[in-house]
Parts: C-alpha cells; structure tokens; sequence
C-alpha cells in the first residue's frame, strides 16, 4: 500500500453534490429547470455526462432577448426543477 496521501484527520474526502440533490445526468428533454438567476428553461439535449444539459430558455426577464435561444448550462447554475 503506498502511502503519504491519506487525509491529515483520517476524514474521507467529501463527494461532489449538485444543487438540492438533483442529477441532471439523468434528467429528459422537456424537463424544466429554474435557474440561479431566475431563468425559466427546458433541457433539449442531455450530454449525459452530469455537468451540462442545453436548455432553452423559456423566460429571462433580466435579458428578455434570450428567450427562444439554447445555451448549455452548468448544474451549479440549476437551483430546482420545475413540475
């Protein structure tokens, strides 16, 4: 056993989280997300991967001009999925 990396508190490393326990890696098209700005969008290609999903966005009212546009979205920048 090779030694020398083990935390200093014997404590195991803390697991990465997303955004209230959501995982957009398994999350359909069609599912519709709030985002941390307010942004209403509706996932329309899952990478699959659990970082990004591309979105369009549905209301924005801080940047109206982006309705109808996509853009891949970070699962930091997910605060809830919608019904």
């Amino acid at each position: 056993m090779v030694q020398g990396n083990e935390p200093k508190d014997n404590k195991p490393a803390a697991k990465v989280s997303t955004p209230a326990g959501m995982f957009i890696r398994d999350m359909p098209e069609g599912t519709k997300l709030k985002l941390t700005d307010g942004s209403i969008v509706e996932i329309t290609a899952n990478a699959r991967n659990g970082g990004y999903v591309l979105a369009r966005y549905l209301e924005n009212s801080a940047e109206p001009e982006l309705v109808g546009t996509e853009e891949w979205v970070f699962f930091g920048d997910v605060k809830e999925e919608l019904d």
